[in-house]
């Protein structure tokens, strides 16, 4: 078994900031974890596929994502690069990011 994991670390300005990861040759997610410099910043995210179709979109947050479930009750399956996109971050943070795909 292969996982591939997406980490990156990125500086939201103007309450924005996105990801854009490797190509992938297939395979599902099984976790999402996106997590605020500052406990108390509240932010949105979204997962992005390669053609710009949202693929999963997370409601206002504070501090953290951590999606696990994902191995659990969904397994969404993908290909080629994905883009982590944050948005509505209030203050302006900086943010650790974590995608693990388990290709198929």
């Amino acid at each position: 078994m292969t996982v591939y994991e997406q980490r990156a670390t990125v500086t939201a300005a103007a309450g924005a900031a996105s990801s854009i990861g490797l190509n992938i040759p297939g395979g599902l997610i099984r976790q999402v974890l996106i997590r605020a410099n500052t406990d108390t910043t509240v932010f949105r995210a979204n997962l992005t596929d390669a053609s710009g179709l949202r693929r999963r979109d997370y409601g206002f947050h504070t501090g953290e994502i951590n999606d696990p479930g994902m191995n659990q009750t969904l397994s969404l399956a993908v290909a080629g690069s994905l883009a982590i996109n944050i948005t509505n971050a209030s203050p302006n943070d900086t943010f650790s990011i974590l995608v693990s795909v388990q290709e198929r």
